[in-house]
């Protein structure tokens, strides 16, 4: 691989909060290597992501025009492309990365960028239109890219049926900052929840981190919560995230009667140490493109339960490094949550094997040599 001199990358993201996309974006700015790859940024103006990159030494180039949290837009289409044209020129930048942005893609292919790249971060469902409008969309996307990278093999088998060639397709799994997440694991959350802080000598912490959305699973998370408060009653579960869901959410704790245990903490910088603090991390979703969280958790050795589902049966072989239940059943997951707080030599032996698959599959660094290297061959 050349390093000589540098190849010019713009990272293009409409996100203006941190989700899944922010985050893998943000874990790749901590771990490529900058004598291979000079890196930018272009994200809407206001973006919670642009001081991020910017804090990490990374020149990040805001823009008005963007729409926020917007893939495809075609009212003012034009302008977008036109300015994020005049960016790429000017940067003379040969490789653009999209993360889901068709303006950026579009914008590349008339700037001649030797390179565009989009990750696909999550599953469509539904699945592209059929008719007309489909085809037309395939065809926008299949003559605005050279690669995809798919961040789990579910997501790759989402894109060939929306009709995405398999040559165009590479999976490179989403990677985390392992040492990194272990040194902040040995801290002190920020503002732990109170009830956290001087929990009962026997009180058992069960948690979610996920975006309060319908497709994460939290009712069921909360039925099995109910579920398992008879035969753990010395539990708390906590919910890490926000969403849409979050006020109907707490509303539906307290007509379960579980309120005094459910805690939700709102969006959190301290996932690391939260995750420290939990017996059991779960992930219910009802469809989920990889799972993150899932990942960290297992990072710091916790025994982890999670929906057979997606991109997670990639993450977790059952019973070997947590335990998967079937996505949308609370008395399944349930019952596979009080396994774990029952017998907790087997789910310290569960943990232990989850940290070892991280460590093989899932380290930052792994990730960031394989968008590097396929930067490199596409550009041959």
């Amino acid at each position: 691989m050349p390093v000589s001199k540098r190849l010019n990358v713009l990272h293009v993201i409409s996100d203006t909060n941190i989700g899944g996309a922010g985050r893998h974006l943000l874990t790749f700015l901590d771990s490529f290597d900058r004598s291979a790859l000079h890196v930018r940024v272009l994200c809407p103006a206001g973006s919670l992501l642009a001081s991020r990159c910017a804090a990490k030494g990374i020149e990040v180039i805001e823009m008005a025009q963007m729409p926020p949290d917007e893939s495809l837009r075609l009212r003012g289409l034009f302008s977008q492309v036109r300015e994020m044209v005049k960016i790429m020129k000017n940067y003379r930048v040969r490789v653009v990365h999209t993360h889901a942005s068709f303006a950026g893609r579009l914008a590349a292919k008339i700037a001649g960028a030797g390179c565009i790249v989009y990750t696909k971060h999550r599953l469509d469902q539904p699945e592209l239109p059929a008719g007309l409008k489909g085809g037309l969309l395939r065809l926008a996307n299949d003559l605005t890219c050279h690669r995809v990278i798919a961040v789990s093999r579910a997501v790759k088998e989402n894109l060939l049926r929306q009709g995405v060639k398999a040559n165009k397709i590479e999976v490179i799994y989403n990677g985390i900052d392992i040492a990194g997440l272990r040194k902040r694991a040995l801290g002190k959350a920020v503002i732990l929840p109170e009830d956290l802080v001087h929990p009962g000598p026997k009180t058992c912490v069960v948690g979610v981190i996920a975006r309060l959305e319908p497709e994460k699973g939290h009712r069921c998370f909360l039925d099995a919560a109910r579920l398992i408060l008879p035969e753990v009653p010395d539990v708390k579960f906590l919910i890490v995230g926000t969403g849409s869901l979050e006020k109907e959410l707490k509303v539906y704790a307290e007509k379960l009667g579980i309120k005094d245990k459910v805690i939700f903490t709102g969006l959190r910088d301290d996932i690391p140490e939260l995750i420290s603090r939990l017996d059991v991390v779960v992930l219910p979703s009802l469809s989920e493109s990889f799972g993150l969280s899932l990942v960290e958790g297992m990072c710091l050795g916790k025994p982890c339960v999670a929906s057979n589902v997606g991109g997670i049966k990639e993450i977790i072989v059952d019973g070997k490094n947590g335990l998967l239940a079937e996505p949308g059943n609370a008395r399944a997951l349930a019952e596979k949550i009080v396994f774990l707080l029952q017998n907790p030599a087997l789910a310290r032996r569960l943990g232990e094997e989850a940290a070892r698959t991280v460590e093989e599959k899932f380290d930052a660094r792994l990730m960031a040599k394989k968008i590097t290297e396929l930067y490199f061959r596409c550009l041959r």
